[in-house]
C-alpha cells in the first residue's frame, strides 16, 4: 500500500469526514497574491489588515493581472460565497460561510477541472459556481459523486441525498476499493479491505443524539478472508461478546460471553484446541475499564477433551488452590491454600 492509501485506511477509522478530505493532500503552495477590499489593499493572512473593513474583495497575479481570489467582507468577517482560481483561470475553490458556524458547504478542483473534494450544507449554498443541488443530492434521487487527485486518478466515491452523506469509499491505486463508510438507519458501518479486495475489518457503530457513537461489531479478518475475531457491544457500550477463530480451520479458539453489570460484572471464558476440544474454562471479574479477574474454578484440558489441571480463585483473583494431573488422569501435583500444610504429593 502507498502512503495515500495508509493514510486513508487510517482516516476511515476516525469517521466520515476525511475520506473525502485525503484526495486533496499535497496541494502546491499558493501563488504570490496583491488584494484589495474595495481598492483598500489588504493582507487576508493578516486579521489586522481586513478588521472592520466591508466589500469585495479580490486577489489578482501581480504578473498577469488575473483574478486568484473573490469573496464579500462584512466588518471583517468573511461571509457568503468565495471562490479562489488556478493560474489559468479555472476554478479551484468554493467555499460558503456563515457567522456562526464557518465554513457549511465546499466545493475543490484540480488544474483538470475534476473535483478533488465536497462538503454538502443542509441546503444548496454554492449555486450558481458549483451546482450543489445536484452534487449534494438535494434533487429527488441520491447523487454518486467521483473524487480525484491531481493527477486525474480515481481516488474516492461519495453518495449524498438531501446534503448527507450515505455512503464513502476510498481506492488504492489499482482502483479496488481500500475503505467503505455507509450509514444504514441509525447505524454507520465501516470496512477496510486489502489491495487483493479481501474484506480485513469491519465495524458497526450506533448512532446516538449529538453525533455521539456507540460501538456495536467489530469483525477481523484474515489476509484469505477468514473470520478471525467477533467482538459486540449492547447499546450502552459494555462489551457482550469476544470470540475468536483459528486461521487454519476457521474452529473457535476462544469464546468470552459477558453478563452482570458494574462492579459484579463477569465474563465467562472458552478456550479451544485447534481440533475442537476445550482447552481451558473459566469464570472473570470483568468491571469497566479494568483487567479480567480469575475467579472461582477455572479449568486446562488436553487435545483429547480430559482435564489435566484445576485452578481454584477467591473473589479477589488470587490463587488458593491448583491441582494437575497426566494424560491418563493420575494426580501429580496439588498445592493447598496459603496458610495450609506442605504441598501434598500423590502416593506412590
Amino acid at each position: 500500500m502507498n502512503s495515500w492509501g495508509a493514510g486513508i485506511l487510517m482516516a476511515c477509522m476516525l469517521g466520515l469526514g476525511p475520506v473525502a478530505g485525503l484526495a486533496r493532500a499535497a496541494a502546491p503552495p499558493p501563488p504570490p497574491q496583491i488584494c484589495d477590499i474595495d481598492g483598500t489593499a489588504v493582507q487576508p493572512a493578516n486579521p489586522a489588515s481586513t478588521a472592520g473593513k466591508s466589500g469585495v474583495l479580490r486577489c489578482k497575479d501581480p504578473a498577469s493581472g488575473r483574478l486568484l481570489r473573490e469573496s464579500t467582507y462584512d466588518s471583517g468577517q468573511e461571509l457568503g460565497l468565495a471562490r479562489s482560481f488556478h493560474p489559468d483561470g479555472r476554478l479551484k475553490r468554493a467555499a460558503y460561510r456563515t457567522e456562526p458556524g464557518g465554513e457549511r458547504a465546499v466545493a475543490e478542483f484540480s488544474t483538470r477541472g475534476q473535483l478533488t473534494f465536497l462538503r454538502c450544507a443542509d441546503k444548496p449554498m454554492l449555486q450558481p459556481v458549483v451546482e450543489d443541488r445536484r452534487l449534494c443530492g438535494f434533487d429527488k434521487a441520491a447523487s454518486t459523486v467521483e473524487l480525484f487527485d491531481d493527477k486525474g486518478v480515481l481516488r474516492s466515491r461519495l453518495v449524498y441525498l438531501h446534503g448527507r452523506r450515505l455512503r464513502a469509499e476510498s481506492l488504492y491505486d489499482n482502483g479496488k476499493v481500500a475503505a467503505q463508510e455507509e450509514l444504514a438507519g441509525n447505524q454507520r458501518v465501516e470496512r477496510q479491505f486489502s489491495s487483493a479486495g479481501i474484506k480485513r475489518r469491519e465495524s458497526v457503530w450506533l448512532l446516538q443524539e449529538r453525533g455521539r457513537t456507540v460501538r456495536q461489531r467489530v469483525l477481523e479478518y484474515s489476509e484469505r478472508g477468514a473470520l478471525l475475531r467477533e467482538q459486540r457491544w449492547d447499546a450502552s457500550g459494555e462489551p457482550l461478546r469476544d470470540d475468536s477463530y483459528f486461521a487454519s480451520n476457521g474452529q473457535p479458539k476462544s469464546k468470552q460471553n459477558f453478563s452482570g453489570s458494574g462492579d459484579r460484572r463477569v465474563a465467562d471464558v472458552v478456550e479451544f484446541h485447534e481440533n475442537g476440544q476445550r482447552a481451558a474454562q473459566g469464570r472473570f471479574l470483568a468491571p469497566a475499564r479494568a483487567p479480567l479477574l480469575p475467579v472461582g474454578t477455572h479449568c486446562r484440558f488436553n487435545e483429547q477433551g480430559t482435564m489435566v489441571a484445576e485452578l481454584n480463585y477467591d473473589d479477589k483473583g488470587r490463587l488458593i488452590q491448583e491441582r494437575s494431573w497426566d494424560d491418563s488422569g493420575r494426580l501429580l501435583r496439588e498445592e493447598p491454600a496459603p496458610g495450609d500444610a506442605a504441598s501434598k504429593l500423590p502416593s506412590q
